[in-house]
């Protein structure tokens, strides 16, 4: 049975048009390749649109062996996995976790995100200790609370125990007390349940209670 193929046809998603959700995690719309073969059957395949227009533009020859054929294809996913990941760390830091979830819902396969995240990790251009580090001084300089940066980087799947010398070389007793005491100079104090409400505020930003606490009453008397 005859195994080459004789053309190739390329069907984009409609401008606009949503991708899978629901119960499923987002997917974004993907394109389908279609294989004519010289029997009369028709293979197809899924792939980002970003591929198909790629692949559009440098088809091989034909009539081609249906390996080849789809050889190509997988080869260009794989780059261009591998740029969209470059593309991704350009604009702000990752966490490996943050640009596998994307990639795959760009629709790229497995096999080509794994490999574009071992290249990137292995040139260091992907780097979760550093992704760490520049996330919580970044968040902290926005007044977080330890608990809540642990949270977010957990959602993000790091976790923040792996880094060297934490918590201790990212925080203090001193350092949360003080961004507590500024959170709170830029708040009015209540007329009614004042330390409840400044406790509760502080606590939402990720402070533990007893820093929320001392913050609050200090506010309180200064502003008597």
């Amino acid at each position: 049975m005859s195994e080459n193929v004789v053309e190739i046809d390329l069907a984009l998603p409609p401008k606009g048009s949503a991708g899978m959700g629901g119960a499923l995690p987002y997917r974004r719309p993907r394109a389908e390749v279609r294989f004519s073969l010289e029997n009369g059957e028709v293979r197809s395949g899924w792939v980002p649109p970003r591929v198909a227009r790629l692949y559009e533009k440098a088809l091989p020859d034909l009539p081609c062996t249906y390996r080849s054929a789809m050889d190509a294809l997988m080869e260009l996913e794989s780059r261009v996995c591998f740029t969209a990941l470059t593309e991704m760390q350009s604009r702000r830091e990752h966490s490996s976790h943050e640009v596998r979830s994307k990639l795959q819902q760009h629709g790229f396969r497995v096999t080509s995100i794994d490999a574009a995240i071992e290249r990137a990790l292995d040139l260091k251009f992907l780097d979760d200790a550093r992704f760490m580090a520049s996330f919580i001084d970044e968040r902290l300089r926005r007044g977080w609370g330890r608990r809540k940066i642990e949270l977010e980087l957990k959602r993000r799947g790091v976790d923040p125990r792996s880094l060297p010398g934490y918590p201790e070389a990212f925080f203090s007793a001193e350092d949360d007390a003080e961004r507590a005491r500024q959170l709170l100079q830029r708040k009015s104090v209540p007329e009614t349940r004042a330390f409840e409400k400044l406790v509760r505020h502080l606590v939402g930003k990720g402070f533990s209670f007893d820093v929320a606490a001392r913050a609050a009453r200090e506010r309180i008397d200064d502003d008597a």
